[in-house]
């Protein structure tokens, strides 16, 4: 489901998709005739996504925020219909994507307050079908993911048209934003959470020194304007709220 939309310039368009338990972005070039997700969420989202990219240019790439399961997951059953799209994650995933770190699990504090209320604002009901067709990617439950066609960038990489990359950790040490200065959005991944029209800083954090520091860098910059957030509705926004 399509729940915002915004012309951007130079020929773009950004769309906000409301998956089963999380956000995805669709920006749209059509001088380069080419569209890139961000974020691809669970395997219960892939068909609705399909649909929808149906009508647009070909995907060219999906860039990931962060390699959690209800944000990467989704590329198992893409990939197998978008054969020439590549998936795109921070640099510092590749322990993750490569096997060699698990993700941990999840704290009593992390499910009260930011697991169970996202599941809530988003009314998804955990289900087998999601974890046989690949969910358990990015959760603390499976090793490693598919490796064909992945690719890894570095922190201030453009991997979106026109879109600076923040790398934002925090939420999780490859966590990643971006910022078109021009229109103000800013997709902040988990890295910010709005709840019930509430933006916030997550409080489901590997590290709280990188949440400050990432914070820090975002509240000297002076272009955002909207956030569109990995889960809640897109809001006017300004990083003097947090």
């Amino acid at each position: 489901m399509i729940r915002f939309r915004k012309n951007l310039s130079a020929g773009r368009a950004f769309y906000q998709f409301w998956g089963k338990t999380s956000n995805c972005y669709l920006l749209v070039d059509f001088e380069k005739d080419a569209s890139y997700l961000i974020d691809c969420g669970m395997p219960s989202d892939t068909l609705s996504l399909l649909d929808v990219l149906k009508h647009l240019p070909n995907l060219r790439r999906v860039v990931c925020t962060h390699f959690h399961v209800d944000h990467i997951s989704g590329w198992v059953g893409l990939k197998k219909t978008c054969g020439k799209a590549e998936i795109w994650f921070h640099e510092k995933a590749r322990p993750l994507v490569t096997g060699r770190k698990t993700i941990p699990f999840p704290g009593s504090r992390a499910f009260k307050e930011i697991l169970i209320p996202c599941i809530q604002e988003y009314g998804y009901r955990p289900n087998l079908r999601d974890a046989f067709q690949g969910a358990l990617f990015g959760s603390p439950f499976k090793r490693g993911f598919p490796e064909d066609r992945v690719r890894y960038f570095a922190g201030t990489e453009e991997v979106l048209p026109g879109f600076i990359t923040l790398h934002t950790p925090g939420h999780r040490p490859d966590e990643t934003s971006f910022l078109d200065p021009e229109s103000g959005i800013f997709i902040s991944g988990d890295f910010i959470v709005v709840l019930n029209g509430e933006a916030f800083l997550n409080r489901f954090v590997s590290s709280q020194e990188d949440q400050k520091a990432s914070l820090k860098k975002i509240k000297q910059l002076r272009e955002i304007s909207v956030v569109c957030p990995g889960h809640g509705r897109c809001r006017p926004f300004s990083p003097r709220e947090l």
